[in-house]
């Protein structure tokens, strides 16, 4: 009677909705990127001592386009729901890989040239820190800028081509 009851709850589990996971862990940090069939994409970031975050964005369909030199893009598009094709799922993996370089601290770097620095403007610098404008002051040709480093009363002063140097992107916070 027993066994017939654990039976049947299992036979009765739902089965995960998602069409596909991938979890990463990285030093005790744990990154999970996963599609629902319902059109969701979540990604889950869990460190040991920090809240959860949790990133939630619907989907409409999934669309890769290439343009080969001469040609009109070539579109592939397929349902969620479905299975890419072996060459479509590498070329999915390389853009997220391109994607999480450029995202990375570190990664590809924002062309700041033509960039004023404006107070209330995120910054991630080239150490990884992040900071905040909270000055802009005339210095002569330039400006002398204040940077607030993360939530710490910590300001940093610097020349607008100094800091032009050191940020690799500007963020939204």
């Amino acid at each position: 009677m027993i066994a017939a009851a654990v039976h049947v709850a299992a036979a009765t589990a739902t089965e995960p909705s998602y069409i596909v996971e991938r979890v990463v862990t990285v030093a005790g940090e744990v990154r999970r990127t996963s599609v629902f069939r319902n059109g969701v994409a979540v990604v889950v970031r869990e460190k040991p001592g920090e809240d959860k975050r949790v990133l939630r964005q619907p989907l409409t369909e999934v669309e890769l386009r290439l343009t080969p030199p001469g040609r009109e893009p070539l579109v592939v598009r397929f349902p969620l729901t479905g299975v890419p094709a072996t060459g479509a799922a590498r070329i999915g993996q390389s853009l997220d890989g391109l994607e999480l370089r450029m995202t990375s601290p570190g990664g590809i770097r924002e062309d700041l040239r033509g960039w004023q620095p404006a107070v209330g403007q995120w910054l991630e610098l080239e150490d990884g820190r992040t900071g905040q404008v909270i000055e802009v002051l005339p210095n002569g040709s330039g400006f002398l800028v204040r940077v607030q480093i993360g939530t710490s009363p910590t300001s940093i002063f610097v020349s607008d081509e100094e800091l032009r140097r050191i940020a690799v992107r500007r963020i939204k916070k």
